[in-house]
């Protein structure tokens, strides 16, 4: 997920209902008719970090610069003859642009993660991820005492994400994913657990993992 992204939970009581995953096939569009007439290249900075071998291998020269969407490259390669942009193939179609390239992901199976985003929690599905937001005091072990209650009840960790947090200097928000849902026991007492060592816990949804 973009960074950007788990900022807007820190000052929002949104809560996420879903998860969408998506592969990502990212192009080289331009008007130039070659990769020699290019200079520079627009993206986003996730679809820069996504590219960054084939740039490297096809276009060691150029300069990279992030922008604010892949539709915002786009639009500004539409209008330099010198200039690529990095988007899906629909992008340079609406925007007119020649295809130079398809496929320049680094990995075959990029895949972006999409959050269904609401303001309800659901009940358990069987197959469920849980999402939480658990801000920390910047002090000696306090990672530690977040990390281990899960192990400790058997709950398996997907993922774990800091943030600096909104609510005080020094502290740092965790956005962490399990396995299971916030009704199951297991679960509810590694929470339980953690709650009394920490600033702040916000469970940010339960709901089913995205299909394959």
């Amino acid at each position: 997920m973009i960074q950007v992204t788990l900022d807007m939970f820190l000052t929002s009581d949104a809560r996420i209902c879903g998860e969408v995953e998506l592969r990502v096939h990212q192009c080289l569009h331009s008007m130039a008719g070659n990769l020699e007439s290019i200079k520079r290249v627009y993206a986003h900075a996730q679809s820069l970090q996504q590219c960054k071998t084939w740039l490297r291998m096809n276009l060691p020269h150029v300069t990279c610069e992030a922008v604010g969407s892949n539709a915002e490259a786009a639009r500004l390669a539409r209008h330099a003859d010198d200039a690529g942009a990095i988007a899906g193939e629909t992008a340079g179609k609406v925007y007119g642009l020649r295809t130079l390239a398809t496929g320049i992901e680094d990995r075959a199976d990029n895949t972006t993660r999409f959050l269904v985003i609401g303001r309800s929690l659901f009940p358990p599905s069987g197959n469920d991820r849980t999402s939480l937001l658990i801000t920390v005091n910047d002090q000696p072990g306090a990672l530690y005492h977040v990390l281990s209650p899960f192990a400790a009840h058997g709950v398996s960790l997907n993922r774990i994400e800091s943030r600096p947090a909104h609510s005080g200097k020094w502290q740092y928000a965790f956005f962490i994913d399990v396995s299971g849902h916030i009704q199951d026991e297991a679960l509810q007492a590694a929470v339980k657990e953690i709650e009394q060592s920490v600033a702040q816990l916000r469970v940010l949804g339960s709901y089913p993992v995205a299909l394959p």
